[in-house]
Parts: structure tokens; sequence; C-alpha cells
């Protein structure tokens, strides 16, 4: 299994996405955010309006915090 496809099983099982108790696991959700922004900025224009986002939206995503995610990944 390649590193990104464990991180893709993180996210699809929810341990990616919703909050973790400990510090470590809040450090690998960071990680978690900040690989899959990453990715939706490497989409071309034409995926990105697919999905219904601008590049502007991408930018925006870009330059967000690793810590600003929605509330309901923090809660439990």
């Amino acid at each position: 299994m390649t590193p990104n496809s464990k991180a893709l099983l993180r996210v699809v099982t929810g341990h990616g996405i919703l909050p973790r108790p400990s510090w470590i696991e809040r450090i690998l959700t960071m990680f978690d955010v900040r690989r899959t922004r990453l990715d939706l900025d490497r989409l071309t224009d034409d995926q990105l309006r697919d999905i219904g986002l601008t590049r502007e939206d991408v930018e925006a995503e870009m330059n967000r915090p690793l810590w600003d995610v929605p509330a309901h990944w923090r809660r439990r």
C-alpha cells in the first residue's frame, strides 16, 4: 500500500477527518489536511470545474492554516 493510499484509507474510514483525542493524532490529521489540500491544488481547471470549484477557491483553501478545518472534524 502506498503512502497516499494509506492517507486516503484514513480519510475514507473516518480516521483522517474525525477528531483524534491525542496530540499525535491531531498532528496526523493536520498532515492529512495538508496532503488533501495539495491534491486539490494539483487538479486541472477542467477537473475543478467538474466539482464546482474555481482556482480562486483552491487558492483560498491553500492559504488556510492547517488547524483551520470544519468544526465537525474537531468534535467527537
